[in-house]
């Protein structure tokens, strides 16, 4: 039997290396607002691809509005990206007092945010839903 841990970070890197191949294919999409809503979840360390010392990721909601995508912490804004029409997103990630950093995923048609941020030693699953 597998460990589960070891399925799980499979699947983050599958996630995550999907995200790289799927940027081009965002870039070419138009922006669109057949996402738009409050999407909330949780964000976590990926396990296997994350050093032990790697802290949560303060990101546990994204509003999209016109296909522009933007988070906040506090006086922070910590996402800001868009949303193509087939659901595919980029955005850049700032940790305070930082450069953006890549957060690529898909948001699937029933609703569910799935993207990954990737910095040193640290990886991060975000994993949101549309509220209703």
């Amino acid at each position: 039997m597998r460990n589960p841990a070891d399925i799980i970070a499979r699947r983050a890197a599958i996630m995550l290396i999907a995200g790289a191949l799927i940027a081009g294919a965002a870039r070419a999409e138009p922006i669109s607002a057949r996402y738009d809503g409050v999407y909330m979840g949780e964000s976590r360390p990926a396990p296997g691809l994350s050093d032990p010392s790697c802290g949560a990721l303060a990101l546990t909601r994204i509003d999209i509005d016109n296909g522009m995508m933007r988070a906040w912490s506090g006086e922070h804004q910590t996402v800001k990206g868009f949303v193509t029409s087939d659901g595919f997103f980029n955005a850049d990630y700032y940790f305070p007092g930082a450069q953006g950093i890549v957060f690529e995923g898909m948001i699937s048609e029933d609703g569910r945010l799935t993207g990954g941020v990737m910095r040193g030693r640290c990886a991060w699953l975000i994993d949101l839903a549309k509220t209703p």
